[in-house]
């Protein structure tokens, strides 16, 4: 790979670095909404969650702590796969960051070695 190349391909992931930030930044937004919708139904789901009457003793409870939270668990189940499904896509974007990052050093480290060795060329040890 010539100079030339070696600019055009910092230059390529210098881009794709900045792509990925703008999206990592997206996603982090995104992941913070889906939270606090998450957050915020299952607080109204427990609110609206059935009880047994007052006075039920213990072992005649049919609303037990265990069902209440399944209960609300079930209701608020499809905005928790939300949350989840956002918190895997940001952790791509920044895997997809430090993975342009990694390639971007690695190609810094073999042009800095090529000029070691054409300065050692040029005027000896």
């Amino acid at each position: 790979m010539n100079h030339t190349e070696a600019a055009d391909e910092l230059r390529r992931l210098s881009r794709l670095i900045d792509g990925g930030i703008e999206a990592l930044r997206d996603q982090a937004h995104a992941l913070a909404e889906a939270e606090n919708s998450y957050r915020r139904s299952k607080a109204e789901a427990w609110l609206r969650c059935p009880t047994d009457e007052p006075g039920v003793k213990g072992s005649e409870r049919e609303w037990t702590a265990a069902r209440r939270e399944a209960w609300v668990n079930a209701e608020t189940g499809d905005l928790r796969m939300a949350r989840d499904i956002a918190e895997g896509v940001r952790q791509a974007a920044l895997e997809a960051v430090r993975a342009r990052r990694t390639q971007m050093s690695a190609l810094q480290s073999l042009l800095a070695a090529d000029r070691a060795e054409a300065e050692f060329a040029r005027t000896g040890p």
